[in-house]
């Protein structure tokens, strides 16, 4: 599988929910049975084996390698950690590369020129798909112009809507040039913490009661065992966000010849028409499957 370069820009939390991802046949650690056929996901604090290429501390606050930031390798873990080596579970784009950029700081604070700066060194440093699981609630033309310019340079953003539960515009996910990410419950219903609003939500994808390695920190909704470093459930839709980026990267080395803006057209046409599709989001619910077709 050619492989990919796929930049993850965040604070530090992010624990996703792979939609093709399933656990390893002898993965060590089993969810409790409440949680049966939720999608597991563990990953070790060992970035090689997930294919990190390059990590960056671009926020104040500890730099990549402390405590709060190394947080951040979980969705590099879920993306691309390795398949068939018994260890924990296979990533839902295992052949990708990982940029880990962490922009805000240990609380979640931070400015948009901190996330104008972690797109540009993704872009910079080669990065084909821009995960960004972080909202704002005022547009900035700093961030905008960053998030045009990794477009025109052949990038693909993808961007949580947000946890408002309301129709309010959140940013980067409601410009123009990002795929803007919403949350669906175990019942593939809009999930009721979720921003929607099919003028600007593209898609969804899972986003509740994701078990997974989850750290204990506040840009959680919710967690239940509150293991640092370990398993746990969590939702937002920061969680929903990189399963669409992983989803992304998939479709593009399925159809290596693609623009960005075929594959995100791609993506978008080959997700299922839930109820809320045209609603509560233009697209549908992601279908990692039905994009590598």
């Amino acid at each position: 599988m050619k492989k990919t370069i796929l930049a993850s820009i965040a604070a530090a939390i992010i624990a996703v929910s792979p939609l093709a991802a399933v656990p390893a046949a002898s993965a060590r650690d089993q969810p409790p049975s409440h949680v049966a056929g939720q999608i597991l996901v563990k990953f070790s604090d060992n970035r090689a084996s997930a294919g990190v290429l390059r990590e960056h501390g671009l926020s104040d606050g500890p730099n990549i390698g402390s405590t709060g930031a190394r947080l951040i390798t979980v969705p590099a873990g879920i993306v691309a950690a390795i398949a068939d080596n018994s260890i924990g579970v296979a990533g839902v784009c295992p052949g990708c590369v990982i940029l880990n950029g962490k922009v805000l700081d240990d609380s979640g604070s931070g400015s948009s020129s901190a996330i104008a700066r972690g797109i540009d060194w993704a872009v910079a440093n080669g990065a084909k798909v821009i995960n960004m699981s972080l909202a704002m609630r005022f547009s900035s033309l700093t961030l905008e112009t960053a998030v045009n310019n990794a477009w025109n340079h052949g990038v693909v953003i993808v961007a949580a809507a947000g946890n408002s539960g309301s129709q309010a515009k959140m940013y980067p996910a409601a410009y123009t040039n990002v795929i803007a990410v919403a949350a669906t419950d175990n019942n593939d219903a809009k999930a009721s913490f979720s921003t929607y609003g099919a003028k600007w939500v593209d898609l969804a994808a899972p986003g509740v009661s994701v078990y997974s390695t989850f750290p204990n920190h506040p840009f959680a909704l919710q967690t239940t065992y509150n293991r640092s470093l370990d398993y746990d459930i969590g939702s937002g839709t920061s969680m929903a966000s990189p399963i669409v980026a992983a989803t992304v990267a998939l479709a593009w080395n399925a159809h290596p010849a693609y623009t960005n803006a075929d594959v995100r057209a791609h993506v978008e046409s080959t997700a299922d028409k839930i109820a809320g599709t045209g609603s509560y989001w233009a697209n549908g619910r992601v279908n990692a499957n039905g994009a590598v077709h």
